[in-house]
């Protein structure tokens, strides 16, 4: 009867075995999937940023071109062309460009914050991944119980034996 308690016990022990770590590899290809989605949602939000600063600077070169035109309007109509007019021209062009650059290094800052975010996504899924491997049974350890079971079950039948 021993033989049959020490050979559930093994077929118990290898099951326990594949079956965490069958866990582990799911959680790991899980872990994977849900990081290629988060890759996946940062590339939409950085085409995203990159057509709305499109645009708006789109429209900030247009604004650029009416404030300028009106400018030369009001300037012909009232008779001070010259410096002056030629003043408010260089400040338009000055506003414009300076719009521009801050909108440049907006995007450029947004798409550096999703470069880190999808580092912090990588690293998230390799822990998910790791930690899943960590607590899956270890071929070490189901050697050692297969090896304690089989011991107890040999230290048991001696004692019967010497009784």
């Amino acid at each position: 009867m021993c033989g049959v308690m020490e050979g559930l016990a093994i077929v118990g022990a290898v099951a326990s075995f594949a079956g965490s770590n069958q866990q582990a590899s799911n959680v790991s290809d899980a872990a994977q999937q849900n990081l290629e989605a988060q890759y996946a949602q940062t590339e939409v939000q950085a085409e995203q940023e990159k057509d709305t600063t499109a645009v708006d600077m789109s429209e900030r070169y247009k604004q650029g071109m009416i404030d300028r035109a009106e400018a030369r309007a009001i300037a012909g109509e009232s008779g001070a062309l010259g410096f002056a007019g030629e003043r408010l021209m260089a400040d338009s062009f000055m506003q414009e460009g300076l719009d521009i650059m801050s909108m440049e290094q907006n995007k450029s800052n947004k798409l550096a914050q999703l470069d880190v975010n999808n580092q912090s996504y990588q690293a998230r899924a390799q822990g998910q991944a790791n930690e899943a491997y960590n607590r899956a049974d270890s071929v070490i350890g189901t050697g050692l119980n297969i090896a304690g079971t089989v011991a107890q079950a040999y230290s048991t039948t001696d004692a019967k034996t010497l009784s």
